[in-house]
């Protein structure tokens, strides 16, 4: 037998009761964490169809969300939890939404990408993305599988700073810009074209769009050009579907214009030209 001291069985109690003591002090760590923290829960609850809508001033088929098109905004500060429950009521094809630029640690099943991350919500069926936005900044969502991002299925994504943090600049307001092209022939075209062999170009889109709105065949300058014989005037009330995004401001204010491009196929490059010396213009 092997020889034994006195202090064996005191020694082994101090080891167990400070074990004990390390995971309580571990335990009301992680309450008096669970309690200050202030993020929040954002609920959405999306049908995905098809419907007729007039993007650029003549009818077509667009994918939509809720009866929308570009879908809800989604507005939520770092640290918050977006849950979205998604229902797909297309009739013959499946659907996924990709977060872009969300990071989706933990959460690789709301990645959205299609037979990789998740199977395709098949028609009729529902799905709940939940996943954390840990970081602020300027986001959009599209769909992604096929060509349904070209077919209308995107929108933006606002993640604000956490509470109780502050933006690194001060502003009065703020413009949400999403920069879209659209073809009048369908996605499907599209799909179809690009998959061939020999590939088949569908060509430049026949129309640029501001938040899910652009004009065909006319133009908002014609009004103020010289040359009436090139330009068509567009014969906008300001109700329809295609009317232009007016950005209204006050003098003397600062406003963010926050800009993301969900084009499909085209290249966008954007200038923001000033026409008064006062203004200036921060990127």
């Amino acid at each position: 037998m092997g020889t034994r001291f006195l202090g064996e069985p005191f020694s082994r109690s101090f080891k167990g009761a400070l074990m004990v003591l390390c995971i309580l002090l571990l335990l009301i760590q992680c309450s008096l964490a669970a309690t200050s923290n202030k993020s929040s829960h954002h609920f959405y609850k999306w049908e995905v169809e098809y419907m007729y809508w007039s993007p650029d001033g003549l009818e077509n088929v667009v994918m939509g969300i809720n009866g929308k098109f570009p879908g809800p905004t989604i507005r939520a500060r770092a640290g918050d939890t977006v849950h979205v429950q998604l229902t797909n009521k297309l009739h013959t094809e499946g659907v996924v939404i990709h977060w872009h630029g969300i990071r989706q640690k933990g959460t690789p099943w709301a990645d959205g990408t299609a037979s990789i991350s998740q199977c395709a919500i098949n028609p009729g069926e529902t799905f709940d993305y939940r996943f954390t936005v840990d970081r602020a900044g300027t986001y959009f969502y599209h769909g992604h599988y096929g060509m349904q991002r070209s077919a209308g299925l995107y929108g933006s994504l606002i993640v604000d700073v956490a509470e109780g943090e502050e933006e690194p600049f001060q502003y009065d307001g703020e413009f949400d810009l999403l920069l879209s092209d659209w073809w009048h022939k369908s996605a499907h075209h599209q799909e179809v074209g690009l998959s061939s062999r020999p590939m088949r170009w569908i060509g430049e889109p026949q129309s640029l769009l501001i938040n899910g709105r652009g004009q065909f065949g006319c133009s908002l300058a014609a009004h103020y050009s010289n040359d009436n014989s090139s330009l068509s005037q567009c014969d906008i009330t300001g109700h329809e579907q295609w009317a232009p995004y007016i950005l209204r401001v006050d003098p003397n204010k600062t406003y963010r214009i926050r800009l993301s491009s969900t084009t499909a196929l085209a290249s966008l490059n954007v200038g923001i030209g000033v026409s008064i010396s006062t203004h200036a213009v921060h990127i």
